[in-house]
Formats: C-alpha cells, structure tokens, sequence
C-alpha cells in the first residue's frame, strides 16, 4: 500500500545528487503522505524495494531527507529506516545481473550505485551488513557459477573475509587510511570512479 502510493524518483532527489545515483526502480514519499517511522514524518523520503527472487517486494527501505535524517541521527537513530512489521527477504540490484557474471554485495545503495557505475557489472543492495551473509548464500544458491564480490565498508573486512570463505566470494576491501564506515562511494566520489574502477577489477 505504502509502495502504491508513492511517486517515481527522479534524478533531482537529494540522496540521489549526493550519491551520484540512478532513480531507476525507485520511488519517493509524497508530501503530505501520513507515513510515520520512529516518530518521523517519511514524507520526501527515497523509497528503495527490498525484493525476491520472483520480482515481489518484501519490504521497503526509507532514505529520509536531509532534514529528517538529521533528526534522527541526532536523536541516535537510523536515517534508512525499513518498513516497520515488514519482514526482510532478497535485495536491490543495481544494472543486470547475467548467469555466472560478476556480481557486486554491497551494504547499501549508494555502494551499489559507485559499483555499477565504475565497472557496468550489476551490484545489489543488501540493506544492512547484518544481511549481506544471507543475500549472499541465496545468491550463491541461485547461480553457482557467479562471480560474487563482496564490497564492505571499512571495519567490516574480517567479517567479509569470513563470509567469502563460506560462499566462495572474493572481497574488494578499502584501501588503507580511509575512516571507519566509508564505502566505495566515498572513494569514487573523492578519487574518482576509474580509481573505484581498478579496485573492482583488482
């Protein structure tokens, strides 16, 4: 219903500039829209689909605005919201996916964006690190010969490494020095999409 209800994104989004993203697949909160999470109004909010395997949407994740995701931060809250009651099965790709191709796991949308937009191979967002071993075990069921990569932010490399092992993934960590939490939109956006390019790649 929630879904039904919202607008196409377009490139004009907030979160959209600043991740230098697509609004391919995505919608947005109207104004004046009643949705309320963590005591937020989400109106204006991006509004990403969690979904299956078969295409239906799961859930829904909520990039607030600048506004609101200040807010909430400053109150010690998650400014990416999930759709409260609704249960968490599948991802976000970014680009398409083709059997036994490259596949980028990403913690969010704006990593997966960086990614595709770096390399043109498909990325997917997990919505969360906490659900990226899940998405990639079922990736890797679906398509045994697919060549996944996980992409995590820094401070999550063990925890990569250890998943790669158990789903035969490789790992495309950070390089050194970057700040704990910064992504691989960070680096492309600070060094440039070749430089995030020859990371993938490497």
């Amino acid at each position: 219903d929630v879904w039904n209800r919202c607008d196409p994104a377009t490139d004009a989004h907030p979160y959209i500039m600043r991740k230098q993203g697509t609004p391919e697949g995505l919608r947005v909160v109207p104004a004046g829209d009643s949705l309320t999470i963590q005591r937020e109004s989400m109106a204006g909010a991006l509004v990403v689909p969690v979904l299956r395997q078969d295409g239906t949407i799961s859930s829904l994740q909520f990039i607030a605005p600048p506004n609101t995701a200040n807010r909430l931060k400053a109150a010690g809250k998650t400014d990416k919201p999930n759709l409260p009651g609704a249960t968490m099965e599948g991802w976000f790709t970014v680009g398409e996916m083709v059997p036994g191709g490259v596949v980028y796991l990403c913690e969010g949308i704006g990593t997966a964006w960086a990614c595709w937009k770096a390399t043109g191979r498909p990325a997917v967002a997990c919505f969360g690190w906490g659900r990226v071993r899940a998405v990639a075990a079922e990736m890797r069921q679906r398509d045994k010969s697919a060549r996944l990569v996980l992409v995590p932010d820094v401070g999550k490399e063990q925890d990569a490494e250890k998943i790669a092992r158990d789903v035969g993934a490789a790992v495309a960590a950070m390089p050194d020095g970057w700040p704990n939490n910064s992504d691989a939109n960070d680096l492309a956006q600070r060094e440039g999409f070749d430089v995030l390019e020859i990371l993938l790649s490497n």
